[in-house]
């Protein structure tokens, strides 16, 4: 084998052992782990076209794909029965050819700007029955990715109760082969703008990495307006290389770049509000840890989150409520737009919320509280062997039930759901609620409930689910709450409700904002993805002396 064809064939492997030669990050965001993995590089073109394919490859594509046993060629695990499938309705002939195959190489090529690992997709240079065959195979795993993911997060998040995208292998091959790959392949990744923002900002975020943007910085804290000296410069020049402040603002007023003046302290805020810290523009330890995330790190979070969209549901209504749960908040959509918006408290990290679709259908005013089984054991009781009048103290009472008897906790300004419920049947009994803890909404943290969802403004977000029901309006939804009374009252139709897990989303303007990895989810989704990437790399081909009896 000469020396070209062989470097062709390794080079995947050689992309792989770079990536996993890369160091650990010595600094990452606040509650991210470290020794995270460094993002994949972007590699220009390491997908191989193949040879030409003469119509004398069809007896070679039978005889390999209705063999038996395990079918790989160079290295890669192929489903011999979904491909044998694919070829026997089409006689075997091969598929690609001319135009086609050219245009799927080249789609195949552009894999990196999805934030896809291209050594998952590369071909190698091999015979023309096989090399079809590995287009075949390429273009199938590159459609199922861009249709529902490379992973299926249920697989290693127990409480992910998301529905995933479904794949129909054959009629996508169907399509490509009648109206082209490349409008084919285009047409199955996610249509919503948000994800289109996020693929534009990945490429974004690999120019920082290829130039090297920014270091980690050592800085006195707290730096505030006012201050001056090198410390302000090396922040002014930090906040420059991710475009906070313009260019011009370091070279046109190099008196000024070591004052902590007016501009640096807008930028700074400006920093602050997309990495969800408080916006007071003073950099203080945690905006330090922020900015001295590495570009390298910021460009895996956004792949990361690429691949979460892509597992989401794809018929997602235009009237529905969001819950992003890193970022605390909920949002209302009517229409498609945000009708409402509010600050939301989430699962600490020893209770997490889930990533779930549920469905709003009812509203609950003064509602009881069901004591769950798991909190009467590790705080109730305790509190009660300290205070013997617990319970009463916080309006706590036994109820008979057909099993024996439950605590329930009496409607009142004290009850843990506060005044108001939106009830949401699901098997996690996860719901939202009002929470006499309003004071902690205006906490840039806000992960401190046992699972379920807190709403910052249930009143307002009341109004707005019960907007179609006759004499609903916000006088009766107040009077309802001053009754004391318990009452439900069912929404005309139910509205869906999404709990998402989103570390960075991109604004409409297209501004990217990063929020911690409460729950570490990242780190495992970022294992799956390494594992699977990692099993569909070519391997090369032996050399004459490795071979058994040989050499």
């Amino acid at each position: 084998m000469n020396a070209p064809r062989a470097f062709r064939l390794i080079l995947p492997l050689l992309l792989v052992a770079a990536f996993l030669a890369r160091p650990v990050l010595a600094q990452t965001q606040a509650g991210a782990p470290a020794g995270a993995f460094a993002p994949i590089p972007p590699v220009e073109n390491p997908v191989l076209a193949p040879a030409p394919v003469p119509a004398a490859a069809s007896s070679e594509i039978q005889s390999l794909l209705t063999g038996t046993g395990a079918l790989a060629i160079s290295g890669r695990r192929l489903d011999r029965a979904q491909l044998a499938a694919i070829y026997s309705k089409r006689d075997f002939r091969p598929l690609w050819s001319g135009q086609q195959r050219a245009e799927l190489v080249a789609a195949l090529a552009a894999a990196p700007s999805q934030g896809l690992d291209p050594g998952a997709f590369a071909l190698p240079e091999t015979d023309p029955a096989q090399g079809d065959i590995l287009l075949t195979d390429a273009f199938l795993r590159y459609a199922q990715a861009l249709v529902r993911g490379r992973v299926s997060p249920g697989d290693f998040e127990k409480d992910y109760r998301m529905p995933q995208p479904g794949f129909d292998a054959d009629a996508a091959l169907a399509k490509a082969l009648k109206n082209g790959p490349a409008a084919s392949l285009a047409a199955l990744a996610p249509s919503d703008p948000g994800y289109a923002l996020l693929r534009q900002a990945y490429l974004r975020y690999q120019a920082y990495v290829a130039n090297q943007a920014w270091r980690p910085m050592e800085l006195a804290l707290p730096l505030q307006p006012g201050d001056g000296g090198g410390d302000v410069a090396k922040l002014r020049q930090r906040l420059a290389a991710e475009n906070y402040l313009a260019p011009g603002n370091l070279a046109g007023n190099p008196d000024n770049s070591a004052q902590y003046d007016d501009d640096l302290r807008k930028a700074v805020t400006r920093f602050q509000a997309n990495h969800g810290l408080p916006q007071d523009g003073i950099v203080n330890r945690a905006t330090l840890v922020a900015l001295n995330v590495s570009p390298g790190e910021r460009l895996r979070e956004i792949r990361l989150n690429l691949e979460r969209d892509r597992a989401l549901p794809r018929d997602i209504p235009p009237d529905r409520v969001e819950i992003n749960i890193p970022d605390a908040s909920l949002v209302l959509y009517r229409g498609g737009r945000p009708d409402l918006v509010m600050h939301a408290m989430v699962g600490s990290t020893d209770h997490p919320s889930p990533v779930l679709l549920t469905r709003m259908t009812a509203v609950t005013f003064n509602p009881q509280w069901i004591v769950p089984s798991s909190i009467i054991r590790a705080e109730i009781a305790p509190a009660m062997q300290k205070d013997p009048n617990y319970l009463a103290r916080y309006n706590y009472a036994y109820v008979a039930t057909p099993d024996g008897k439950q605590l329930i906790q009496k409607p009142g300004p004290g009850n843990a759901l506060g005044r108001v419920k939106f009830e949401m049947p699901n098997a996690l009994e996860i719901y939202l609620h009002d929470t006499p803890m309003q004071a902690y909404m205006d906490r840039s943290r806000r992960a401190l409930s046992h699972g379920c969802i807190r709403v910052g403004d249930p009143r307002a977000l009341a109004q707005q689910v019960l907007a179609t029901s006759p004499n609903w309006n916000r006088d009766a939804i107040d009077a309802a709450i001053a009754s004391g009374k318990t009452q439900t009252v069912a929404l005309p139709h139910g509205i869906p409700v999404y709990l998402f897990y989103r570390t960075v989303y991109a604004d409409a303007d297209g501004t990217v904002e990063f929020r911690n990895d409460l729950y570490g989810r990242d780190r495992l989704l970022n294992q799956a993805l390494l594992k699977r990437d990692l099993s569909e790399q070519l391997a090369p081909e032996p050399r004459l002396a490795d071979l058994p009896g040989k050499g």
